[in-house]
C-alpha cells in the first residue's frame, strides 16, 4: 500500500545499522558478569562503525572454530574415569584399578568437582547430583559416555571457572541431563541452565545428548558457545541454546523445543558480540519466541532448518490497522473486494480456487509467457539505463563483493544479558506497519538486531511474526526458502538484497520489505495479503532513501495490495516479473512514490491488476511498454499479446479479475501495433 495512501509506515522507526567488523576477532576469553534472570525491556544503545564488509558476511569458518573444537578424540588411557552412582561414585585413573582419590577430582556425596586440566570420562547415573568444573585457567574435557544426571534446582554440569571446557559425546553414547524444579542460588552466579558455563564452552562428539530443562535454559555460556558435532535433543522452558558472546555451530543435529528462543545470543556490553554463526547442521526448532535470535549479526552459510516460531502463521497476534478501501482492507463499500480482499491468505487462495485449509502450499506460479527471454538472465544490455537515485548509507545494491555498513544506532529491545524474556522489537517493523500485538513476545523465525547474511541452506519457516527479520540489512545470497508468516516473509529495516536462491512465500502480510529492495537473481514466488514487495520507510524518510531495483531473477507475485510498491523510484533492468495484483481499485499491480517514477529498462514484465490507481511507466524507460486500461473488468483467464503478423509476444494466465494490463519485453518496438486479447476481447495497442 503506497506511502501516500495511508499514514502507516515507520512512525517510530530508527534505522538500525549493522555494526561492521573489518577483521574477525580472536575471540579471547573474557570474564562475564552474571546476567539478571528477571525479564525487562531495558534498551542498550550501541554506536555503529562504518566498515567495509564482505557481501557474504563478516565471519569465516576457519576463524570461528579451532582444531580442538572440531576434534572429538581423547586418550582413555590418560583420562580419569568417573563412575557415577548415588552416594557411591568411584574414580579410576586410566587402566588402573579403582582409586579412592585422584588429583584434580573431589567427590562430596553426589557433587563431583574438577579442579585441574585434563580429560574426564563420565558414565553412570546420579538421580540428584552435579558435576562442577572449577579449574581457573585450565582446559578441561568432559566425555559423556552414557551419563545420566539430574539436578533438580541447579545445573547438572556447572562450569564455574576454566579457560575453556569441552564436552564430548562418546561415540554411540546416549546421555541425559535434567532439571526438574525452580533454580536455587548456590553461589553468586545466576545458574539457570542444565549446562551452565561462565566461560567458553564447546560441545562435540558422535553421541546423543538429551536435555530436559523444566524451569530454565538448556545450555548457556556466558562467553562463546560452540557446537561442532553430535545429536542434541533439548526441551527447555526458556532458551534452548544461549551464548552471551556468540553461538557458533559447525554441524550436528539439533531438535530444539523452547519456551523462549531456540538459539539466542545477546551481549549488551560489547557491540561486536552477541552473534550467531552457523556453518551447517540439521535443525528442527519449535520455539514460543524466536527460532534464532541475535543482538548483533546472524550469518548462516549452510544447513537444513525447520522452524516453527510462536505457533506459526496461524497463531499470529498481528493486527494491521493501516487498511484503506480495497486491497487487504476490503472494498470501499466495506465488502471483501477482490480475491484476498479481507487480508486472509487462505481466503485469497480459496478465491483463486485453492484449498483454504492448506496454509502450507502457496499459489502455483503461472506458466511463463511464450517467447519470453530465457530464465534468470539479469540482462542489462539495452543501452544506457536510468540511474537510480543516490543510495543511502549502507548501499548493497550492486551485488558485488563488498557493502558499506551504515553509521547508525543499534538498539537492542531485549533485556540485558541472554537470560531475558524476549521482547518484541516494536520500534522496527511493528511500528512500520502500525501494527499491534496482543503480548510482548517476539515470534520471528530468524531475527537479528544487526545484519543477516545467508549464503546457503534449506529453510522451512512457519512463524507468527516475520520469518526473517533484521533491524539492519538482510542479504540473501543463496538458499531454498519456504516461508509462511503472520507478517512479513523477509523484512529489513534498511537494505534488503537478494542475490540468488529459491524463495517461496506461501502466506504473508507482505512478502519482501526493506527501506531499499534490490533483487539481482533468484526464483521468487510470493503470496501476500497486502503488498508483494515493498520498499518503505518512516514518515521522516525521504523518497530518495527508498527505492526498488530488479536486475534479474524470476519473480511471481500474487498480492491483495500492491504487487510491487516502492515509495521511491522503481527500476526494472532485467529478469522476469509477473504480477497478479489487486482486483479492486484501492491498490495497483505497480505502485511508486508521489515524486518518483517507474523505469523498465530490460527483462520481461507482465503486471495485471486494477486500473483505479494504476500508474504510468516513465517515458524515459529504455524498453517499450504496453500500458492498457480496459473498458470493463475481465475475469481470471488467458492474456495474450500478439504482433501485427499474429506472432505471440506474451501469453499469460491471470489468476484474478482485472481491468489493467502492463506488458514490457525486449520484443516490443516503438511505432508498431499489437493486439491484446483478454477473455476473448481484443484491444488494439499502438506504441
Amino acid at each position: 500500500m503506497s506511502y501516500r495512501k495511508s499514514k502507516k509506515y515507520f512512525q517510530n522507526i530508527k534505522l538500525y545499522g549493522v555494526i561492521g567488523a573489518a577483521v574477525i576477532m580472536a575471540m579471547s576469553v573474557t570474564a562475564c558478569s552474571a546476567a539478571a534472570n528477571a525479564a525487562s525491556n531495558t534498551q542498550s544503545t550501541q554506536t555503529a562503525t562504518a566498515t567495509t564488509v564482505s557481501a557474504d558476511g563478516i565471519y569465516s569458518y576457519d576463524d570461528m572454530f579451532t582444531n580442538r573444537d572440531l576434534d572429538v578424540g581423547y586418550e582413555e588411557s590418560e583420562a580419569v574415569h568417573i563412575n557415577l552412582a548415588d552416594d557411591s561414585t568411584t574414580l579410576t585413573m586410566g587402566d588402573d584399578e579403582e582409586e579412592t582419590s585422584v588429583s584434580g577430582v573431589t567427590v562430596d556425596g553426589n557433587v563431583i568437582t574438577i579442579t585441574e586440566e585434563g580429560t574426564y570420562i563420565l558414565s553412570g547415573t546420579l538421580t540428584e547430583g552435579q558435576v562442577i568444573v572449577d579449574a581457573d585457567d585450565a582446559k578441561v574435557q568432559l566425555v559423556l559416555d552414557n551419563a545420566d544426571i539430574t539436578c533438580a534446582s541447579s545445573a547438572a554440569i556447572y562450569v564455574k571457572s576454566a579457560d575453556k571446557t569441552f564436552i564430548t559425546l562418546a561415540e554411540g553414547s546416549e546421555n541425559i541431563l535434567m532439571n526438574t524444579a525452580e533454580y536455587e542460588a548456590i553461589d553468586d552466579n545466576n545458574i539457570d541452565a542444565v549446562i551452565f558455563s561462565k566461560d567458553d564452552l564447546t560441545l562435540n562428539g558422535n553421541g546423543t545428548l538429551t536435555i530436559n530443562s523444566g524451569y530454565g535454559h538448556g545450555i548457556v555460556s556466558k562467553d562463546d558457545l560452540k557446537l561442532t558435532s553430535g545429536i542434541y535433543n533439548i526441551t527447555a522452558a526458556s532458551h534452548a541454546l544461549s551464548g552471551k558472546d556468540s553461538v557458533r555451530i559447525a554441524g550436528g543435529t539439533f531438535n530444539l523445543v523452547s519456551g523462549k528462543d531456540g538459539i539466542h545470543s545477546e551481549n549488551a556490553d560489547d557491540e561486536e558480540k552477541g552473534f550467531v554463526y552457523i556453518a551447517g547442521g540439521d535443525f528442527s526448532i519449535e520455539s514460543t519466541g524466536d527460532g534464532i535470535d541475535a543482538s548483533y549479526v546472524v550469518q548462516i552459510d549452510d544447513g537444513t532448518f525447520d522452524i516453527t516460531a510462536g505457533g506459526g502463521a496461524e497463531n499470529s497476534t498481528k493486527t494491521h490497522n493501516d487498511m484503506m478501501g480495497g486491497g487487504t482492507g476490503g472494498a470501499p463499500d466495506g465488502g471483501n473486494g477482490g480475491p484476498g480482499g479481507d487480508g486472509n491468505a487462505s481466503q485469497m487462495r480459496e478465491a483463486l480456487g485453492g484449498d483454504s485449509s492448506d496454509s502450507s502450499n502457496g499459489q502455483t506460479p503461472p506458466e511463463k509467457p511464450d517467447g519470453a527471454p530465457g530464465g534468470n538472465t539479469g540482462s542489462t544490455d539495452s543501452g544506457d539505463k536510468q540511474t537510480p537515485p543516490e543510495k543511502p548509507s549502507g548501499d548493497t545494491s550492486n551485488g558485488g563483493d563488498t557493502q558499506q555498513a551504515p553509521d547508525a544506532t543499534t538498539v537492542s529491545t531485549e533485556s540485558t544479558g541472554q537470560d531475558s524474556t524476549t521482547a518484541d522489537d516494536t520500534t522496527s517493523d511493528n511500528a512500520a506497519n502500525d501494527n499491534t500485538t496482543e503480548d510482548t513476545a517476539s515470534t520471528k523465525g530468524i531475527k537479528a538486531d544487526g545484519a543477516i547474511y545467508v549464503n546457503g541452506g534449506t529453510f522451512n519457516i512457519d512463524s507468527a511474526d516475520d520469518s526473517v527479520h533484521s533491524n539492519s540489512d538482510v542479504t540473501l545470497n543463496a538458499g531454498t526458502y519456504t516461508l509462511s508468516t503472520g507478517d512479513d516473509g523477509v523484512h529489513s529495516d534498511t537494505a534488503l538484497l537478494v542475490n540468488g536462491g529459491t524463495i517461496t512465500i506461501s502466506e504473508s502480510y507482505e512478502g519482501l520489505e526493506g527501506l531499499t529492495v534490490t533483487i539481482n537473481d533468484g526464483d521468487i514466488d510470493i503470496t501476500a495479503s497486502d503488498d508483494g514487495i515493498n520498499a518503505a520507510g518512516g514518515n521522516d524518510t525521504s523518497t530518495d532513501e527508498m527505492w526498488m531495483e530488479i536486475n534479474g531473477g524470476s519473480i511471481h507475485v500474487l498480492a491483495g495490495g500492491d504487487g510491487l510498491d516502492s515509495n521511491g523510484d522503481l527500476t526494472i533492468n532485467g529478469g522476469e516479473v509477473y504480477i497478479d495484483g489487486p482486483s479492486d481499485n484501492g491498490n495497483s499491480a505497480i505502485d511508486y512514490g508521489d515524486r518518483s517514477s517507474c523505469y523498465i529498462n530490460g527483462g520481461t514484465v507482465v503486471a495485471i491488476g486494477s486500473s483505479g490507481m494504476a500508474e504510468e511507466i516513465s517515458d524515459e524507460s529504455d524498453q517499450q511498454v504496453a500500458f492498457v486500461k480496459l473498458d470493463s473488468q475481465m475475469q481470471a483467464g488467458d492474456v495474450t499479446l500478439t504482433d501485427s503478423e499474429g506472432n505471440v509476444i506474451v501469453s499469460y494466465t491471470a489468476l484474478k479479475a482485472y481491468d489493467c494490463v502492463i506488458i514490457s519485453t525486449k520484443d516490443l518496438t516503438e511505432g508498431q501495433t499489437y493486439t491484446l486479447t483478454t477473455s476473448g476481447t481484443e484491444t488494439e495497442v499502438s506504441l
